[in-house]
């Protein structure tokens, strides 16, 4: 029963504030359904703004891509991962992100066989530990670059691993560092290519790794990776672009010590009034939120109370007088100083926006403009 509205003209806004950042080149991310936000949806949007670039999660998402937008360079930022995505990833004209030598070897293969000449972003390993080339690799890369034939370099990239941290700065420069190395020995050798490392805090908060190509991805649908810390006003002027509403269905009064929901894991300290909201966690409003969340209404904020249900949660609605069954609550999002922001509701979770996005992103959503 949840509504999950999304703006796009707070999207274009988002871009064009990170547009203004870096001098480089822009691949908007949107992987993974566009972090909830909708995959084709978001990609238009954003084409409608000037990108150019676009980043996705898998091969299949950027054929999804490809049926939508023809003419910008599409990256599968995860690269091939089945047999057939080595098929697709020519026939849709997606450059993968390699960080193996097995998919290196199965690509050259690929490229050979039909006489194609397929372009690579190989993918560096520089202080992760996830996926890439480790720096021991680059002569052994070089090598097997300099024979190989069907496949053109295209980019060199990394990622970096506390670029949203205060505290990050000098594992920022150190895995700069390291990578700039990597790229020199490569173009030491000849070899031309693209560099990318920044995502989107260092797109807000280290220019030094803008390089040829920056790579932003949440701070597109408006999320501040430095919101609540020293640095944000890195971030200011982002704005969330998804709100989630969800329905009144009842309103009552409950007497002092009367329990709520499952367990009764709330008892009223004094009478109240509390509004039944239509949402639970078979709509992606988690669980984790029982007696610690916040929902909004009228400027108001409304305190989760007892256990979130599979479709129903409660809320503490005494301090509200025109809550009644058939209004709309945010869940997410709203107005004002007392709006819900995903960051925020990451923070009661001990999760991150991220998966704020994604999970409630897989409702029924609109979209709408403003400006």
């Amino acid at each position: 029963m949840l509504r999950v509205e999304i703006d796009s003209g707070l999207i274009r806004d988002n871009y064009a504030l990170l547009c203004s950042k870096t001098t480089s080149r822009i691949m908007a991310v949107v992987k993974a359904d566009a972090y909830g936000h909708g995959l084709e949806e978001a990609a238009r949007c954003l084409y409608s703004a000037g990108a150019r670039r676009f980043g996705v999660g898998s091969v299949q998402e950027g054929a999804r891509l490809r049926d939508c937008l023809d003419q910008p360079f599409i990256y599968s930022l995860l690269g091939p991962v089945t047999p057939e995505d080595y098929q697709l990833l020519y026939q849709r004209e997606i450059i993968p992100f390699i960080h193996s030598w097995e998919q290196l070897k199965a690509l050259k293969e690929v490229a050979c066989r039909d006489s194609r000449v397929i372009p690579v972003t190989l993918k560096l390993e520089t202080g992760m530990n996830r996926l890439g080339f480790r720096p021991a690799d680059i002569l052994h890369l070089l090598e097997f670059w300099e024979q190989c034939q069907g496949l053109k370099l295209h980019m060199l990239a990394s990622h970096l691993s506390l670029a949203d941290n205060v505290r990050g700065r000098q594992e920022v420069l150190r895995q700069l560092e390291i990578y700039e190395k990597c790229c020199q020995a490569m173009q030491a050798r000849g070899h031309e290519f693209e560099r990318s490392l920044a995502n989107s805090a260092a797109i807000l908060a280290h220019p030094e790794t803008h390089l040829d190509c920056v790579r932003p991805g949440i701070s597109l649908y408006g999320d501040n990776p430095f919101e609540n810390t020293p640095w944000a006003s890195k971030g200011q002027g982002l704005a969330q672009a998804m709100q989630v509403r969800a329905p009144v269905l009842a309103v009552h009064d409950l007497k002092k010590g009367g329990g709520v929901s499952y367990g009764l894991c709330f008892t009223a300290p004094r009478d109240m009034r509390i509004a039944i909201i239509g949402c639970g966690y078979a709509d992606n409003y988690f669980r984790g939120l029982s007696n610690r969340g916040w929902m909004f209404f009228q400027g108001q904020r409304l305190p989760v109370l007892g256990r979130v249900c599979m479709q129903l949660s409660v809320v503490d609605a005494t301090r509200v007088e025109d809550i009644a069954p058939g209004c709309g609550v945010y869940a997410l999002g709203g107005y004002g100083s007392q709006a819900v922001s995903a960051r925020e509701m990451a923070g009661w979770l001990n999760s991150i926006s991220y998966e704020v996005f994604c999970s409630l992103g897989n409702n029924p959503r609109q979209w709408t403009r403003t400006g």
